[in-house]
């Protein structure tokens, strides 16, 4: 069982506590197997004040990281004040043993005061990426993206792009299938790739009325077909030399990027639940090439396609 450390800090802000241990600490009702063993941990052991005034109880200490497969810092305030030392301490050895580092929203600060951030790429909320900046110099800070990986350092955007983290996360450990089950429950989109924009300023008033939902919805009714920029404009009403500028202030990415990642999330889906022969699959998602599939899969997945089926394969029943 993979096993999830939450620390949390003075100051903790509650939702994005909250939606760290909704994806890896709730139990639910369904008869799936408990794939996460989630504790919280703070610096002494002892609660914590969150934000809005709320105590916060914990399981213990720091000892808590020095187990886990996975920490995760939530964001807190006040983001200026040095870590105690042994939290920093702790928060390198997890670094050291290549466990896996992860913060959300203004937990990026703690990574920073930590001494985790140099020659690192991160994100934190869009409104303090200039203070991450000015205390870490020597990290790579990305200001509007929802979230970043670094080899096992990840850091993501402010409270909603820590949920599309936290999804992705749950994908990297159990597969498509069962990240869409947990999306599904928790009324949320399956997936938002990092390179998403976390904030997007409509200078162009027509751009907020333009039904991107139905376009979404028709191009994922067709991850197959072999479509171009003048068919996705025409579908919504828009010459295509506007139609790529509408998109990107709408849904916060290009739509080819958009694109390319809803035909992997489906090839995911059909590795994990059919077996249909690699080059079936890599047609079904709309690729001209089993060469072009295999190489967009392993850039996004980070795996081959043979090796992701043997990791996330369901038995068909």
């Amino acid at each position: 069982m993979h096993r999830v450390a939450a620390l949390v800090l003075d100051g903790v802000v509650a939702l994005d506590f909250g939606a760290v241990a909704q994806f890896f600490g709730h139990r639910h009702r369904d008869p799936e197997p408990v794939r996460y063993a989630f504790h919280v941990a703070s610096a002494d052991g002892e609660p914590v004040r969150t934000g809005i005034g709320v105590p916060l109880g914990v399981h213990g200490g720091l000892e808590l990281l020095d187990a886990a497969d996975t920490v995760v810092i939530p964001g807190y305030e006040p983001i200026a004040e040095p870590l105690a030392p042994a939290t920093a301490a702790a928060l390198q050895r997890v670094i050291d043993r290549e466990a896996r580092v992860v913060s959300i929203c203004t937990g990026a600060f703690a990574l920073g005061h930590a001494g985790l951030l140099d020659g690192r790429e991160v994100t934190t909320h869009w409104a303090v990426t200039d203070e991450l900046t000015r205390l870490f110099p020597d990290a790579t800070v990305l200001p509007n993206v929802l979230y970043v990986r670094d080899g096992n350092l990840l850091s993501s955007g402010g409270v909603a792009a820590g949920i599309d983290l936290c999804l992705d996360i749950v994908r990297e450990d159990f597969g498509a299938a069962f990240a869409n089950k947990i999306a599904r429950r928790s009324v949320i989109a399956p997936h938002r790739s990092g390179d998403q924009a976390q904030f997007i300023e409509h200078d162009d008033p027509a751009a907020t009325n333009i039904d991107m939902a139905d376009l979404l919805i028709w191009l994922d009714e067709r991850l197959e077909q072999s479509l171009t920029v003048a068919d996705m404009a025409a579908h919504i009403g828009y010459s295509p030399r506007s139609f790529g500028r509408h998109f990107q202030a709408q849904i916060g990415t290009s739509p080819w990027r958009w694109l390319a990642r809803r035909r992997i999330t489906r090839a995911q889906q059909l590795l994990e639940t059919s077996d249909l022969p690699i080059d079936q699959i890599a047609r079904r998602c709309g690729f001209e090439s089993t060469v072009a599939f295999r190489r967009r899969f392993r850039d996004l997945v980070h795996l081959s396609p043979s090796d992701y089926r043997r990791a996330f394969r369901t038995p068909v029943s």
